[in-house]
């Protein structure tokens, strides 16, 4: 029923937008008189014969502060972090809210001589520390084999991992929420679970500096109420009155589980994350659990080594694409915080935001993720006219303060080819906006460059928006391509800003 909500919703939301289009072309529309100010003659680029779009603004009607930040969290790679300058400064950008790191216990503590090296992953936690304000720590037990195998006692496991992570704790106070494992073996992941979570109170009795820290799973690969069912069975069958579980964590792809149609069939439906939080909920609810955070702490489309039928070339763009339209669905959820991945993965260079990072050579995916960032804390309405139900076509998204507007637009398709002439209409302007002439910056992550830095490709200052509005130029936006226009107030003359 989620998704017959969501689905009417949406079409509700495309039905207005597309009333209002009408209204604006006919006598005495409401948006009759917005301004058009385009640049001086001979810089505006040419707009490609695509179909129309329109993605309308309402800087009137606040939606609040952002429920996650987009562009503030990021899985980071594990155990790499010797970056050059520019990348370092790339990753300094984006003013991260929570970075996810990774630890195993076998990486820091020789088995063989019972001796720890815990200083050989400061530099890597120091690196996402002083870079975010909370860290999120994986930590692999190695429960299963030690444990499980007879390599060593739970009891010594016991006391060697909370030493471990008491160090780790003390070292970095900001360490805040620890994921147990990654993507487990539901079957036998309960007692892993158990283990460590008696280990986090352990640590959480110390009193060390920081927040307490919270633990949370199953972490799986996938969004799937059977496993994650699953895990919440053990947990409510567990009697240790100190049983402790704060938030819930898996990963989402968009990959087809069912069994049945390709593995990319769920590509093109990146709406469907929309119903996560209310099944989340029904099965806590279920279990006789109030209702918890949820971190994604992995998202993409990309899973494992999966590429397109594109070409690689094509598939950063799509990684790009992909991940603002399914965070943007993730922006109507309340407690639900998804992770970008990753800096720069090992085995598939699809999910990596960088290039090279020696000299901070960009990917597609780090300069969306920056665009994110850009971003201030307010939304604001913002309507497509050609967004299906289901997440394909022209987003919008915008966001406000006193002296910044900013307003993504981004053409998700998959390995589909339709393209838009699109323009970004805004109204309700206020303040210095209405009394200042107004610096207009644009950005384009263009589809046909893999690498590059994020730089404006015009700018131009217009007149004060007396009228409360603004119509932007009609700009082609290919497949899995964005932009980005921001204004703000400036004491510039009217013209072409080089």
């Amino acid at each position: 029923m989620g998704r017959l909500v969501r689905m009417a919703a949406t079409a509700s939301v495309l039905a207005v937008a597309a009333g209002i289009a009408g209204c604006a072309s006919g006598s005495g529309g409401p948006h009759r008189s917005a301004v058009r100010d385009d640049p001086p003659a001979g810089t505006r680029p040419m707009a490609a014969s695509g179909t129309a779009s329109t993605v309308r603004v309402d800087l009137g009607h606040s939606l609040g502060g952002f429920p996650f930040h987009p562009g503030h969290e990021l899985s980071a790679t594990p155990n790499s972090w010797k970056y050059g300058a520019a990348t370092n400064a790339d990753l300094d950008a984006l003013n991260l809210g929570a970075a996810r790191v990774w630890l195993e216990f076998h990486q820091a503590y020789d088995v063989g001589t019972g001796k720890h090296d815990y200083a050989k992953w400061y530099d890597y936690l120091d690196a996402y520390a002083k870079r975010s304000k909370s860290l999120v720590l994986n930590w692999r037990s190695d429960y299963d084999p030690l444990v499980t195998k007879g390599t060593m006692t739970r009891t010594a496991l016991f006391a060697a991992e909370r030493d471990m992570l008491a160090a780790y704790k003390r070292h970095n106070p900001t360490i805040a929420y620890l994921e147990s494992e990654n993507e487990p073996d539901i079957a036998t992941y309960y007692p892993k679970y158990k283990f460590t979570y008696q280990v986090v109170n352990a640590v959480n009795a110390m009193g060390l500096p920081g927040p307490k820290i919270k633990i949370g799973g199953p972490v799986t690969d996938v969004f799937t109420t059977a496993r994650i069912g699953q895990f919440l069975d053990s947990y409510a069958a567990d009697t240790d009155k100190n049983k402790k579980l704060d938030f819930i964590s898996y990963h989402q792809y968009l990959i087809n589980t069912s069994g049945t149609g390709a593995w990319d069939k769920e590509k093109v439906d990146p709406a469907q994350v929309a119903g996560e939080r209310a099944k989340v909920d029904q099965m806590l609810t279920a279990h006789h659990l109030g209702s918890l955070p949820v971190l994604v702490t992995e998202s993409g489309v990309f899973p494992g080594t999966r590429a397109s039928s594109l070409g690689i070339d094509a598939d950063y763009h799509i990684q790009a694409a992909g991940l603002a339209a399914l965070h943007y669905w993730y922006l109507g959820e309340k407690g639900v915080t998804p992770f970008n991945w990753t800096v720069h993965h090992p085995d598939n260079d699809r999910k990596s935001m960088f290039a090279d990072t020696g000299t901070g050579a960009a990917r597609p995916y780090y300069n969306a993720v920056r665009m994110q960032s850009m971003l201030p804390n307010t939304r604001y309405t913002a309507t497509s006219d050609r967004l299906s139900a289901a997440g394909i076509g022209v987003y919008g998204l915008a966001a406000a303060d006193s002296s910044h507007v900013a307003v993504m637009s981004w053409n998700y398709q998959w390995t589909k080819s339709a393209s838009y002439d699109s323009r970004v209409v805004l109204s309700g302007f206020t303040g210095a906006f209405k009394t200042q002439n107004v610096l207009v910056t644009r950005y384009r992550i263009p589809g046909d460059a893999s690498t590059g830095e994020l730089k404006p490709v015009e700018r131009f200052v217009i007149a004060p928006r007396t009228a409360g509005s603004y119509t932007g130029q009609t700009l082609s936006l290919a497949p899995n391509e964005l932009r980005m226009t921001v204004l703000t107030p400036t004491t510039k003359p009217v013209g072409p800003v080089s």
